[in-house]
């Protein structure tokens, strides 16, 4: 069984592994990746049996992997969270573990996959009558309308409509608003992107959730990109591009 290891934290995929290699299944560690870029690299020009993938990695969520390449690889998710469980299935998860591992719960894990290699039209199945379950539940979810911002010991509501755009940085989410003013918010771009009204608010690339009045112009760019200037620049230097694979989803967004 060839496995991949996804993960940024060092003693989490060294103690993994070595749980793994104690199971009693004849398992082969065959790459260690730590980054959203580094794994989609890999996984498109490679190929194993199953993924072990935290959520939260140094460069974003593990979830922008399998949605640029549609990975239908089984995927085991290993995190500290237990909030992403129901959302990790759409992505052909077999199991969703939590931190600390425990030697017990992941042969279990593994035993589903070997039941999946067995037995592939009945899990498929189960997975797209799952993720239909899913998507009819986020068709009739309301859209967050109001943000709450801790402030040092202040709280702050914040209303969408006084928000200009989110900004993913390393780990942490920033809340920019129509004045200039950012705060460190809780959640995370995809997470945050469930949950805004598609209408006024568009997931440009993996760090910015950009609303239509925010931007200020727009630059055709290299490569069949897109270039957009804020009407708050963070960084003169700073550059942020729609790729070419969004390119026409966000132009259609333009013109609602």
């Amino acid at each position: 069984m060839k496995v991949v290891i996804i993960e940024d934290e060092e003693l989490a995929a060294t103690s993994l592994e070595k749980l793994l290699l104690k199971s009693t299944y004849n398992i082969d560690v065959i790459a260690h990746l730590e980054s959203v870029e580094e794994a989609t690299e890999w996984l498109a020009n490679n190929k194993c049996d199953i993924i072990f993938s935290d959520i939260h990695l140094g460069d974003g969520e593990s979830f922008e992997i399998f949605e640029n390449l549609q990975i239908t690889v089984p995927i085991i998710f290993t995190t500290a969270f237990d909030r992403y469980a129901i959302k990790s299935f759409k992505y052909f998860a077999i199991d969703y573990l939590l931190k600390p591992y425990d030697a017990q719960k992941l042969d279990q894990a593994i035993k589903k996959y070997k039941d999946v290699v067995s037995l592939p039209e009945i899990y498929q199945q189960k997975m797209t009558n799952l993720f239909l379950e899913m998507n009819s539940i986020k068709k009739t979810a309301e859209t967050q309308e109001r943000f709450l911002i801790n402030n040092g010991k202040q709280l702050i509501s914040i209303e969408s409509k006084e928000i200009s755009f989110f900004r993913a940085q390393g780990k942490h989410l920033f809340l920019h608003d129509v004045n200039g003013d950012n705060y460190l918010y809780s959640d995370t771009i995809l997470g945050l992107e469930q949950k805004l009204s598609h209408r006024d608010f568009f997931k440009v690339n993996r760090n910015y959730i950009i609303k239509h009045s925010a931007i200020k112009n727009i630059y055709e760019y290299s490569n069949n990109r897109l270039k957009i200037e804020l009407h708050f620049a963070l960084d003169k230097n700073e550059i942020i591009l729609v790729s070419a694979k969004v390119k026409k989803k966000f132009k259609a967004w333009l013109s609602r």
